[in-house]
């Protein structure tokens, strides 16, 4: 049996959460596309469970062409009632416009010649820190190069993008390994 981070080890071998964390979680993310889609999904999550996040995934990825960012960075008033009125996703006004504005922004970057994934991973050189607790140590919900890239970010023009939440994009895209540190997958 795979010891797993506290968040999942209790849950059973099927579950989503399970199969994010194994295949997903901390796994060092490169591509803009989907770096972009685990950014959208983490402002989404603000204040909500990730289970419930998951559990709309692929709705999000309907709703949200993809997450392919030129198409998403043409969104407009149209588009946001669409998403509005969407059951399947998480129908909040300023999350949803903090995605298209976010997909604006990246899009601006890329005309400028820096791509997404050069600035999520510049704080590190391109390398993952290690971060991580014990079983009975307490997992920060932000930490020094979450506030940075917050701060950075919110400087570049995204939005919804505070220092917990950017934690747990760091966490996910595996620029900081977070795994607990008796966890299988670390």
């Amino acid at each position: 049996m795979k010891t797993r981070c506290r968040w999942v080890h209790d849950l059973p071998e099927d579950d989503l959460m399970v199969a994010y964390h194994d295949q997903e979680f901390g796994q060092p993310v490169h591509n803009n596309q989907k770096l972009f889609e685990l950014l959208t999904l983490e402002l989404f999550q603000s204040g909500l469970s990730w289970r419930t996040v998951l559990n709309k995934r692929a709705n999000f990825q309907a709703a949200f062409a993809d997450f392919d960012v030129d198409q998403v960075a043409t969104f407009d008033d149209q588009d946001r009632d669409r998403l509005l009125a969407d059951a399947g996703i998480i129908r909040n006004r300023m999350k949803i416009d903090a995605t298209i504005n976010n997909a604006k922004v990246i899009k601006a970057l890329a005309e400028s010649g820096t791509s997404f994934a050069d600035l999520v991973w510049e704080l590190t050189d391109g390398e993952t820190v290690t971060v991580g607790a014990g079983p009975a140590e307490k997992v920060p919900a932000q930490n020094q190069l979450s506030q940075d890239f917050s701060k950075k970010l919110k400087k570049a023009g995204f939005k919804f993008v505070g220092p917990v939440t950017m934690e747990s994009f760091l966490e996910a895209v595996g620029v900081q390994n977070a795994h607990d540190l008796d966890c299988d997958f670390r």
